[in-house]
């Protein structure tokens, strides 16, 4: 399906002017409730937890995400079966996009920054830059309700991501090498392009498949393709995917190699 990457485009922008004509029409009188923080901001305060957010939050999720996330928050929705990466599903309580340790719920934030800036085309989920600052919460409380994990686990601290060292030509060549030793090139390919000797047969914990990421395309990274976004998901990994934490098996050095190596793949011409 060639065409697939723009459809989905066109379903998202659909979807947008769906949902958000339909909050249009409740908008909430709440103090603060028509900012809208960027996804490169730091999200503001959360509102204090209230069933009275909960019930706001319900009315977002049927206006923005029931169509994709279905009516039981499992990923089943209507539009979300036609996507070719499934939409996430909440019941299980995993998430790919986090600051926190491999294995462990996301920070409000992490959700936060989700719903605000979207991932990759082809994943479907647009940057919801519609919703105020109080609706993007507010669905994040109500969200929560879908799994038991958020009523019986602590959310850890997230991971220290450390200042970045200088690029260097001996770094990328560094990484270059821990790329082939730890079998990078197997899922993304030798030269990143996701077309690895394992990247066909490569499935989600739900049993749909997986597409690799392509390191030639910075713009289409899933979780951000910025350094310090790299790294993290380096060192958390992507809970639901094939995608391992190396927290433990590269040190802070290694995988600083590795994400600059990373980058010159989407830099070569």
């Amino acid at each position: 399906m060639p065409n697939l990457p723009r459809q989905v485009t066109r379903f998202a922008a659909a979807l947008l002017a769906t949902a958000g004509a339909a909050l249009a029409a409740a908008p909430s009188s709440a103090p603060g409730s028509r900012t809208f923080t960027p996804a490169d901001k730091p999200p503001p305060p959360p509102p204090a937890p209230s069933p009275e957010l909960v019930k706001e939050g319900t009315r977002v999720f049927r206006g923005a995400c029931i169509g994709c996330h279905g009516e039981k928050g499992d990923g089943q929705g209507r539009e979300g079966k036609l996507l070719p990466i499934p939409p996430r599903d909440f019941t299980v309580g995993q998430f790919i996009s986090r600051s926190t340790p491999s294995g462990s719920l996301p920070l409000d934030a992490d959700l936060f920054r989700s719903i605000r800036r979207g991932f990759r085309p082809e994943v479907g989920m647009p940057p919801f830059t519609f919703l105020t600052d109080r609706e993007v919460w507010a669905a994040i409380s109500y969200l929560k309700t879908f799994s038991d994990r958020w009523k019986s686990e602590e959310v850890p601290p997230p991971v220290e991501v450390p200042s970045p060292p200088p690029r260097t030509a001996q770094r990328v060549a560094e990484g270059a090498k821990a790329y082939k030793e730890i079998g990078c090139f197997q899922c993304h390919g030798e030269t990143g392009r996701g077309d690895g000797p394992s990247a066909a047969a490569l499935l989600y914990d739900n049993g749909k498949p997986v597409r690799t990421a392509d390191f030639t395309r910075p713009q289409d990274f899933k979780v951000g393709s910025s350094e310090r976004e790299i790294f993290r998901t380096l060192t958390v990994g992507m809970d639901g995917t094939p995608m391992p934490s190396f927290a433990e098996s590269l040190t802070v050095d290694q995988r600083w190699n590795l994400v600059y190596f990373i980058k010159s793949l989407g830099e070569q011409k």
